[in-house]
């Protein structure tokens, strides 16, 4: 990402919404993996959550099966938005505008190793306060048995997992149809670093 595209990705983020986005950072090691995600609002959603991230200390991949609940297309956009995330945001987040700053490539990854990696991933994400990710997963199209089932279990996966704010499937210079961007929820110590600076101005 440019520092220009950089600029108006935090500029975007501190308007709309400051609590959840902004302070993104590159990971200054290759990422590992993670989980977490929510629908809901309120003191009961982060009640949920901060349970879910604390068990996840211990099992990253809790709650997250690999049973499929629902099929995808080899060549389908998997997508979901967390209700608190601004339209604008999404819309430029889909597009590829914020770029990423930690990837995972979860490509021909038996589904076991690809569960557990994938929660790890997006928890270190949270750890090193990564905002935006790219999770390379392929499309599964060469596969006669079970067409797309990492793929299906990916779209799963993400949105189980309570530190997902939102994830679209990729443009085709980013992989297309078989990688998926990824929100990352912003982490406590950032909450608390963002509203000292905030104060101090």
């Amino acid at each position: 990402m440019t520092n220009k595209n950089q600029q108006e990705f935090n500029q975007l983020m501190d308007e709309l919404m400051p609590d959840f986005m902004s302070g993104v950072k590159p990971l200054k090691s290759d990422p590992v993996a993670i989980q977490s995600f929510s629908k809901e609002k309120g003191l009961a959603q982060a009640l949920r959550r901060k349970a879910a991230i604390s068990e996840m200390q211990y099992d990253p991949a809790v709650g997250l099966t690999d049973e499929v609940r629902e099929w995808v297309q080899p060549e389908g956009i998997i997508e979901w938005c967390d209700s608190g995330i601004q339209k604008a945001v999404f819309k430029k987040f889909k597009l590829g505008k914020y770029g990423y700053d930690a990837e995972l490539d979860m490509h021909k990854m038996r589904v076991a190793k690809a569960r557990v990696e994938i929660a790890l991933f997006i928890l270190e994400c949270y750890r090193r306060n990564v905002r935006t990710a790219l999770i390379i997963h392929g499309k599964g199209s060469r596969s006669k048995d079970r067409p797309a089932l990492l793929k299906s279990l990916c779209y799963q996966w993400l949105s189980d997992l309570p530190l997902v704010l939102a994830f679209h499937t990729a443009q085709q210079h980013d992989g297309g149809a078989g990688a998926t961007y990824v929100m990352i929820r912003k982490s406590d110590e950032s909450k608390i670093e963002n509203r000292e600076q905030n104060r101090k101005r």
